[in-house]
């Protein structure tokens, strides 16, 4: 059987009469400050190849803005401007892991993680995702992976499929457990700027610069999906083989891009979390709607833009209600494509604005009393 995450994929854009709650993709505009940079950078020619790690003044003001989110400015020699988020990972999963040296996903999980180290030859073993707060992480079984060989540790805080957060104190701990089995930690950061309280994701990079690669995109906190422009924040011991492998396989980032990237960081754009009330308030919704299909994720933070359903009690499968779902015009992504052990779920993207986000609620809490 294909896997789900694969399948999803390759598949064909949603029909007109369809409403997507199945991808994340913001609907608010790019920032006219953002757009207008782009275009300058087109009306001036500055379309051709730029360094190969991205432009300086953008990678000097990528760790100035890490620096505010985490207190730890990294070298921006060791800030490489990549192709969105997913290139970002990509670089850091192929610097750090082998056939011989697994990879370590919580589960649920983003599925691109275990697809690019299957494609690789990298073997995957998973750790449970907790609900939040102190909760976010199962050490015991992170212990166990790392033991087992594991390399490199991914955490996704806020995380994506459930939306959950990491404690500082729970990153800090994890940092020193990782630490002494000598091993490294991929933080995917992409939604970092988007908790609910307005505040900015913890990251394992305040006491851990040393062995954490940090992903940061422009995607989600800018709405700047079709951009392809994210960065990644290297421990300084893996700056040769990054800079070797994104050179090789990307070339650089958009050059258009990383222009309106630095507009969104000098002072020209909003702020990186200026879209957390929306999703917020989006959540609040899904949640009074939906009732018991959205489990409570406390104790802890919640971020992202994403909802979590659980409908197990019907005894479908998320592949099941996602097709049920789709009869009724609505599409969500299902519980498979994240998770091995999550039967029942699906994931619901609150990406629409008010008007059609709340009949999509009403349609799916209708077709899964």
């Amino acid at each position: 059987m294909p896997d789900s995450a694969v399948t999803r994929m390759m598949a064909a854009a949603p029909l007109a009469d369809e409403i997507d709650l199945s991808v994340g993709q913001p609907d608010q505009q790019v920032a006219p400050a953002l757009r207008q940079a782009g275009i300058a950078a087109i009306a001036e020619g500055r379309t051709g190849y730029t360094p190969k790690l991205g432009l300086a003044e953008l990678r000097t003001l990528m760790a100035e803005d890490i620096a505010t989110a985490t207190g730890h400015r990294p070298s921006p020699e060791d800030v490489v401007i990549t192709i969105g988020g997913t290139g970002a990972v990509a670089v850091a999963i192929a610097a750090a892991c082998s056939p011989g040296r697994p990879l370590l996903v919580p589960d649920p999980a983003w599925p691109n993680y275990r697809v690019l180290a299957a494609s690789l030859g990298i073997p995957v073993l998973t750790y449970r995702q907790g609900p939040g707060g102190a909760a976010f992480l199962d050490l015991d079984e992170i212990d166990r992976g790392l033991t087992a060989g594991a390399r490199l540790v991914v955490v996704n805080s806020p995380a994506n499929p459930t939306g959950a957060v990491a404690s500082a104190d729970l990153l800090a701990t994890l940092v020193d457990l990782v630490r002494s089995h000598g091993a490294t930690i991929l933080s995917d950061e992409a939604y970092e700027s988007i908790v609910f309280d307005g505040t900015r994701a913890p990251s394992p990079l305040t006491t851990g610069p040393d062995l954490t690669f940090a992903c940061r995109t422009f995607s989600k906190s800018h709405a700047m999906t079709g951009w392809r422009v994210g960065a990644l924040i290297s421990p300084p011991s893996y700056r040769t083989p990054v800079a070797a492998l994104h050179g090789t396989t990307a070339g650089c980032a958009p050059a258009i891009a990383q222009y309106a990237a630095i507009a969104a960081l000098d002072g020209r754009g909003p702020t990186p979390t200026h879209h957390s009330a929306c999703y917020a308030e989006r959540y609040a919704l899904a949640q009074r709607i939906l009732g018991d299909l959205i489990p409570a994720h406390s104790p802890g933070r919640l971020g992202g833009f994403y909802a979590w359903a659980d409908a197990s009690a019907t005894g479908l499968t998320g592949l099941q209600l996602t097709d049920r779902l789709r009869q009724h015009k609505i599409l969500v992504s299902a519980g498979e494509v994240y998770s091995a052990t999550a039967p029942g779920c699906f994931r619901i993207s609150l990406t629409q604005p008010a008007d059609i986000l709340t009949p999509a609620l009403h349609t799916i809490r209708q077709a899964i009393p």
